[in-house]
């Protein structure tokens, strides 16, 4: 089988082997409703080939829901909003898949309005969960009446398929797992609770397909591995299903369920291929990027089904290039997507400006020339938008290679895919006769001269490095201007600033083998950044014996082999520390300022008007910012 081969589930009939799975992006309002972003998101995945496109997990109870925007399928009223979603993926040749959750312990009576059930009191720490109350049995009959109602309505509302969630530690897994199920009745047993969803939800859409998402294996040391979660399905009567969808973890493990850039592409694929054995077809899902590595898995057997994720965040269009050959615009697998429902509002991609909402509308034509300064994020976006609008486009950067503080990061080993989306932007910019200059330091006082109407300028924020009394010439060195060139590693090193990139490069040095005191003001390494998207470096650091945290402190004078240290208790500290001195923390807020060219339009975009710190952020104001520009707008 091949990923274009088309594949029966039940009665659903998928026209190749590409399934979008059910994503959490806050597109919703705060009532459970779909927006129009929503629906139009739906049917660009469905019309850019993938044979099956499913909402995100949908509440079956209004105590279960996790998040304020996350969909709502709990009363006979949402069936509407949820046929404008159907009927968006059936125009665009697609099916619909609904799938059914509640989020039992994980829900918080602060965003459901409800003290959260689980079938313990056991709390969510993770989540800085409430105690949750211990379901009876009355209401755990209330539970499978409600996940066959949600199935009757996503049916109403023209689903094809509908999946069962029990992965990820909602309310099913919880239940599955000896961790959060310590009951002494009847639904102790880990397959009864299930068992009884599966056979309800069966009974109320008969001619739907229907299956489940399981995690393989829970990821921590006292959870379900694969071994005891096979037994469990198949006792709970998986093996009626007509699908079973392969992921891995739980919230304690985050890991495994949207694995980062530095774990391997399709890791979950061969434990996945254990289900088969359970009979029906079995989907798999975790870092399935690229088109090869589907075909890997489906060749090999080891599925039926490929889901995909974030790789349909970051281009919708990703089925039918991969089916024809083309290079999609690539997932790196930042996991901005995942952290970034926390903020509730939609969320973004770090390569995709229109996944966080829709973008002014541009039809190509021929318009005046524009010139991009800088070559980072933000100005490879704007260069690829400009060109697409019809603008004759020339880019210069002063590196001598495109990517900016991105290309940087890619020399880390927590960023292994982060060249992707560079190597895919030099590719864009090409096809679209975009002139790049490489080594051009395109200083302010040379602008007027260049012969562009439009100046975007794309340079990030200026650098300093903050006064370090005793520090002798040489030995401090901004991080990203360290980083920039190529140095043999030495036995020992301070790296102040435990930000993002202080803390990835003092996990990059230490894997590498040397010895790293890593300082900063907060008390936790990477605090702009999200859980999930540090879960791995983190632990390294805590773990390794050649990192020294010092934390809620900032140096104050350096010695040859100590650094003195000021911890925000007051007290000063000498630390015994030797070799170079990288600073991820910036001596000033130095911005330069917006100069006005005569007879032309100047525009900052990304982090040098203020709107970066993060690709995602960066990449969507350079789109909106070049697309109003189009428009004639030249605010």
């Amino acid at each position: 089988m091949n990923t274009a081969t088309p594949l029966r589930l039940g009665p659903a009939a998928l026209r190749n082997r590409v399934v979008a799975a059910p994503m959490e992006r806050n597109y919703c309002r705060h009532d459970g409703s779909p927006t129009e972003h929503y629906v139009n998101r739906v049917a660009a995945v469905a019309e850019g080939g993938a044979a099956l496109v499913y909402a995100e997990a949908a509440f079956v109870r209004a105590d279960g829901r996790v998040r304020p925007r996350q969909l709502a399928v709990d009363e006979d009223s949402r069936i509407a909003g949820l046929r404008r979603l159907a009927d968006a993926a059936h125009a665009g040749g697609a099916l619909f898949g609904m799938q059914l959750v509640h989020g039992g312990r994980l829900a918080k009576a602060a965003v459901s309005g409800y003290t959260p059930v689980a079938p313990s009191p056991v709390v969510a720490e993770v989540v800085d969960g409430d105690l949750p109350l211990e379901l009876d049995r009355d209401d755990i009959a209330d539970l499978v009446t409600r996940f066959a109602d949600a199935a009757r309505r996503s049916a109403e509302a023209g689903a094809d398929v509908v999946s069962v969630h029990a992965a990820h530690g909602y309310l099913l897994s919880q239940f599955l797992s000896p961790r959060t199920n310590r009951r002494t009745d009847e639904y102790a047993d880990p397959a009864r609770f299930l068992g009884e969803v599966l056979t309800a939800v069966r009974a109320a859409v008969p001619g739907l397909a229907v299956g489940i998402r399981i995690s393989a294996y829970e990821g921590v040391p006292d959870g379900l591995d694969a071994d005891a979660t096979i037994a469990i399905l198949r006792r709970a009567g998986a093996s009626t299903l007509d699908f079973v969808d392969v992921s891995a973890g739980c919230y304690e493990a985050g890991q495994w369920i949207t694995p980062p850039g530095e774990l391997p592409q399709g890791l979950h694929a061969e434990t996945a291929a254990r289900f088969r054995a359970l009979g029906p077809p079995v989907g798999v899902s975790g870092r399935i990027t690229d088109g090869a590595t589907a075909s890997r898995i489906l060749s090999h057997g080891q599925a039926d089904f490929v889901t995909v994720a974030r790789a349909l965040h970051a281009d919708p269009a990703w089925t039918r290039k991969v089916l024809n050959g083309l290079s999609p615009r690539p997932c790196i697998a930042c996991n901005y997507c995942t952290d970034a429902l926390r903020t509730g509002e939609p969320v973004g991609c770090a390569v995709a400006p229109e996944a966080a909402g829709p973008l002014p509308v541009v039809r190509p034509a021929a318009r005046p020339p524009v010139l991009v300064v800088g070559g980072g994020p933000a100005g490879l976006e704007a260069a690829r938008t400009a060109a697409a609008n019809g603008h004759p486009t020339r880019l210069v950067e002063r590196a001598p290679a495109l990517g900016g503080a991105l290309r940087l990061a890619s020399r880390l080993h927590e960023y292994p895919e982060y060249h992707r989306i560079l190597d895919w932007y030099a590719e864009e910019l090409a096809g679209a006769g975009v002139t790049v200059e490489l080594g051009n330091a395109l200083s302010p006082a040379r602008i007027p001269a260049q012969p562009e109407e439009i100046v975007v300028l794309a340079t990030g924020t200026p650098r300093s490095v903050p006064v370090l009394p005793g520090a002798p010439a040489g030995r401090v060195h901004h991080l990203r201007d360290w980083l920039a060139e190529d140095h043999d590693l030495e036995d020992e090193y301070v790296v102040w600033g435990a930000d993002r990139d202080g803390t990835a490069v003092a996990d990059h040095l230490a894997a590498a083998g040397a010895r790293v005191t890593l300082i900063g003001a907060e008390p936790e390494p990477a605090h702009d950044v999200g859980a999930r998207a540090k879960i791995l470096p983190l632990a390294r650091l805590h773990a390794s014996a050649r990192v020294r945290l010092v934390l809620e402190s900032v140096p104050t004078v350096v010695e040859p082999d100590r650094i003195h240290v000021r911890h925000a208790s007051g007290q000063h500290t000498a630390i015994p520390a030797r070799g170079p001195i990288l600073v991820s923390v910036n001596g000033s807020d130095v911005h330069s300022p917006l100069r006005v060219v005569p007879g032309k339009t100047v525009v900052a975009v990304g982090d040098a008007a203020g709107h970066g710190g993060w690709s995602a952020l960066a990449v969507r104001h350079a789109a909106e910012t070049i697309n109003r520009l189009s428009q004639g707008e030249h605010a």
